[in-house]
């Protein structure tokens, strides 16, 4: 699972560049000397986000760059957060059964849906994401809804013949995020 957030940038229907905060606003800034109908995406989300380029290379380095942990002396913060859950008794008899602690199992079977990009839940946020996306880019454009209803159904075939029109670079984009959903 990859748990840092890439970026794509887009200048009107022409892709810009894309990666990881900081190294994309760098790439941005060499690129552009004006940010105007710059828009900015959350590949993982489709959320547009804004990137600030003020200052030097290394500025923009250090602002988007995730603050070093310091050392402490003791046990280091597990990240743990404790809640309830309520399951039938047949669930807890088949916890009980595993050679783990039930939080642990509870854990692994999380994980592995989380780093399993064909299970259900992770189909449904990329179309989510794509949907997101496809609504902020393509949303004034032909065949869109129709594309959209093609991208929650499943069909591939329909929904390419739905985006052919579309701006290559946005095309592009959108057959890339699409490719475990279909």
């Amino acid at each position: 699972m990859n748990t840092q957030p890439t970026y794509t940038a887009f200048s009107g229907n022409t892709f810009l560049a894309n990666g990881q905060a900081a190294e994309l606003a760098i790439e941005i800034k060499r690129i552009s000397t004006t940010t105007d109908n710059i828009l900015i995406f959350n590949d993982q989300t489709g959320q547009q986000i804004d990137l600030d380029l003020s200052g030097s290379e290394l500025e923009i380095q250090q602002r988007y760059s995730e603050p070093q942990p310091e050392k402490k002396v003791g046990r280091p913060k597990l990240g743990v957060i404790s809640r309830e859950i309520t399951l039938q008794k047949k669930h807890w008899d088949w916890l009980d059964q595993q050679s783990s602690s039930s939080s642990a199992v509870i854990r692994k079977l999380i994980d592995k849906e989380l780093n399993n990009p064909s299970s259900e839940s992770n189909i449904m946020l990329a179309k989510q994401s794509t949907d997101r996306f496809m609504s902020a880019m393509l949303g004034n454009m032909p065949n869109y809804e129709e594309a959209t209803r093609a991208l929650y159904q499943g069909d591939q075939a329909k929904f390419l013949k739905n985006i052919k029109e579309c701006p290559i670079d946005l095309k592009e984009y959108l057959i890339i995020k699409t490719k475990n959903i279909f």
